[in-house]
């Protein structure tokens, strides 16, 4: 056991009551009643695997809960044995299921203090006892066993600066064997622990004496550094620069890195794919490489599948649909309508105002009395219902469509989707995985349209897809460059292409009185521009635009720290929005270790803000049992200070957390451009300064200026602005998506491939 940290106390005492126990989480709240006290008092934690009646000690702090007054807030906590023959009674019908009062009461009767040493040595004595059956026996062993097993490995555990949450789950995946798992290789702990990463493994074993150059590091440190990469965006990475980097990190000779990647290799947990056409050997995680593998594997099935319908007449249908909605299409659309009825797969890029929804429409339009099974979809839950409102069809998101589930998608190779047609719209933002899996899912008859800004950050997840796919030259691909009369108004859409060619934007102030829908505010200080963020979302935009400041105005920053960075502007933000709300117990992050010390601070201690209700709030990963999606902002609509839980509404639809689940959010009043991507806000307020210098790129401010439907406010300074426009630097994802789709088709390039 560890030493208590300063300002824990210590209880111990009979549990003599669970007012609500959460199974899952471990969470309770119950009476206490310590020893030497006349009165019980309400303890609340997590406490796994604990009964009324048992004995505990407990470790942590006394906290005055504004609704239920004084209240221990339990950290650590132990069964023990108790030592007096009631509270031994107590003990037994409460630990082994079949045992009841009365046979507790018996077998203590029979023998007496010494009961818990015969129950440890000669458990079969106490069938002597009357009405003690083998089936009881049975039972009581089991839970001895585990009883022991637990009295001897929770405090290993909590030794190792490990939380009660991690020690059960520990225990539950390793059994009585965890304590030797983890003295033979505590880096297990990292592959088979959800949210326990190298860090806190790597802590462990270091307090446990083992050396840094030891196999077992090497080989955990090289998985940890290529998965840091692949939270970066890179799909694998190649073989020298990955053994550099984690030679690096773990501060041993490349040598022994170069012997994990062989051990790796030969366990299956690493995948070497080598480039024919000359690129340097590339490191995967083995679901990654087949995720690639993947998407060409049915990407070239679908294309060469024959469709179920063909079109006819579709110049003249064209006419006829035009005259009839009164819309007349351009030449460069009308060409991209064509390639869409005639090419199997087809990809449609282009920046704000250049018709892709125009182009979408007629070739739904064009398509209807053809093909009956159609089907629209897009990354996130916002772009889904943009593409519905603007097309008058259903749209999904694509892990509905796919029916994603807990065990990972319903709709896969052997059940695939109906659809003969499917559009997908905001595809920049698909990653790697999700790619290979919405592939996975489509018959060979099947139409597929990919329509997106090539232009934009590429996806948050491992990958750059869409881009990878156009780069090969083997998909067709129709590229829109003209922006059209009714966008030409918009300061939002000039701006957007006048940076999207490397053009510094127009940062005028908007001649006469009239609202226009972009500005720039000039301020080069980092702190009047916190103040000028405040004053513009509460105040300005408000009043003048008539939008709501808690729903309407998102702010967009390119970068997680500093003054301007998400996590201060959200505390700012908070407070001043949100000053009142009730604060909600946030648990203690996703894992011990890996935010810092042994168990690393709460959330709260980090200087990320806590949650109170009315907050608005973004999921930060995929839950697919709730189904919602990292990426989805919601807001917090309540709180249940005695269970625990938080109900979140995301557009209407609310959804239960636990404690240990608010993990899952982050504040949401700013977020990263990144996060912003597949989502449109009414107004948008972009801090753009030299502070920024490392994330100022073209695409970032591109992104973050397209995000705003009826305002843009740039705040910052004009050479901020001039940096990021100038820098164009393409953004280098290791993929090796191009170099397989060039080796599977050939040299030949795809028909259709245009620029209107």
């Amino acid at each position: 056991m560890t030493a208590p940290t300063a300002g824990t106390e210590t209880l111990e005492g009979i549990l003599e009551h669970i007012t609500y126990q959460n199974p899952e989480s471990g969470f309770l709240v119950g009476r206490l009643q310590p020893e030497g006290a006349r009165q019980t008092v309400t303890v609340r934690g997590a406490m796994f695997n604990v009964r009324e009646g048992q004995t505990v000690k407990v470790w942590g702090r006394w906290e005055e809960h504004r609704d239920y007054g004084l209240q221990f807030d339990v950290k650590e906590f132990l069964v023990i044995e108790p030592t007096s023959l009631e509270g031994m009674q107590r003990f037994l019908s409460s630990m082994v299921k079949g045992i009841g009062e009365k046979t507790a009461e018996r077998i203590v009767k029979a023998f007496g203090a010494e009961t818990f040493q015969v129950i440890d040595a000669t458990p079969d004595r106490l069938r002597e006892v009357p009405k003690v059956s083998g089936a009881m026996l049975a039972s009581l062993k089991a839970a001895w066993a585990e009883h022991k097993a637990l009295r001897d490995i929770m405090p290993f555990l909590y030794g190792q600066g490990i939380s009660p949450h991690f020690a059960d789950k520990i225990f539950k995946t390793y059994g009585f064997s965890a304590v030797e798992v983890i003295r033979e290789n505590p880096y297990r702990l990292a592959m088979d622990i959800e949210r326990i990463g190298f860090r806190t493994a790597d802590l462990i074993a270091r307090r446990m004496g083992m050396p840094l150059d030891a196999p077992q590091r090497a080989e955990a440190g090289l998985l940890h550094v290529l998965d840091e990469m692949i939270g970066q965006g890179h799909v694998g990475m190649p073989r020298e620069e990955l053994v550099a980097q984690a030679a690096q990190v773990l501060e041993i000779d490349p040598r022994i890195v170069q012997g994990a990647v062989q051990t790796l290799l030969g366990d299956g947990l690493l995948r070497l794919y080598e480039d024919a056409g000359g690129e340097p050997p590339c490191l995967f995680r083995p679901r990654y490489e087949r995720a690639e593998a993947s998407i060409v594997k049915h990407l070239l099935r679908i294309q060469r599948g024959a469709a179920f319908s063909t079109f006819r007449d579709v110049a003249a249908r064209l006419d006829a649909l035009e005259k009839a909605s009164g819309l007349y299409l351009a030449d460069e659309q009308r060409a991209a309508v064509h390639a869409a009825l005639n090419d199997k797969v087809l990809i449609i890029t282009g920046g704000p105002g250049t018709g892709k929804t125009t182009i979408l429409r007629f070739i739904l339009g064009l398509a209807a009395d053809t093909i009956p099974d159609m089907a629209l979809a897009a990354p996130t839950g916002k772009a889904a219902r943009r593409l519905a409102d603007a097309c008058g069809r259903p749209a999904s998101t694509i892990h509905r469509l796919l029916e994603a589930g807990q065990g990972g998608f319903n709709r896969d190779a052997d059940r695939r989707l109906t659809a003969e047609l499917l559009i997908v719209d905001e595809s920049s933002m698909i990653d790697t995985l999700l790619m290979a899996a919405l592939l996975a899912a489509l018959p060979d008859h099947a139409r597929l349209v990919l329509v997106g800004d090539i232009d934009q950050l590429p996806s948050v997840g491992a990958g750059m897809v869409l881009h990878d796919l156009i780069a090969s030259g083997r998909i067709p691909v129709v590229r829109l460059e003209r922006i059209f009369r009714q966008s030409e108004r918009s300061r939002i859409t000039a701006n957007a292409h006048r940076i999207r060619k490397g053009e510094a934007p127009d940062l005028a102030l908007p001649p006469g009185e009239d609202l226009a829908d972009f500005y720039f505010m000039p301020e080069p200080d980092p702190a009047r521009i916190v103040e000028k963020i405040v004053t513009l979302v509460t105040e300005r935009i408000p009043q003048r635009f008539g939008l709501d400041p808690m729903n309407d105005v998102q702010v967009l920053t390119p970068m997680h720290k500093g003054l301007t960075g998400a996590l201060h502007l959200n505390r700012v933000l908070q407070q001043t929005l949100n000053a009142h709300g009730a604060e909600l117990r946030r648990a203690r992050g996703p894992a011990p270790a890996e935010q810092g010390g042994a168990r690393g601070p709460a959330p709260a201690e980090q200087g990320e803000a806590r949650f109170r209700v009315g907050d608005r709030v973004m999921q930060i990963r995929n839950d697919y049992d709730k189904d919602v999606f990292n990426g989805d902002v919601g807001a917090i609509r309540a709180y249940d200070a005695d269970s625990e839980t938080a109900v979140i509404v995301f557009d209407e639809r609310p959804v239960v957390y636990e404690r240990k689940e608010l993990d899952d959010l982050a504040l949401a009043y700013a977020i990263t451009v990144h996060k912003a991507q597949g989502s449109e806000f009414p107004a948008v307020v972009i801090p753009l300064t030299t502070q920024h210098a490392i994330m100022l790129q073209r695409n970032l401010l591109y992104t973050a200026l397209t995000r705003g439907r009826r305002l843009a406010v740039i705040i910052g300074t004009e050479k901020a602005v001039r940096m990021a426009v100038h820098n164009a630097r393409p953004v280098v994802r290791h993929t090796r998506l191009r170099q397989r789709l060039l080796a599977a088709v050939g040299d030949t390039p795809a028909a259709g491939t245009a620029t209107a």
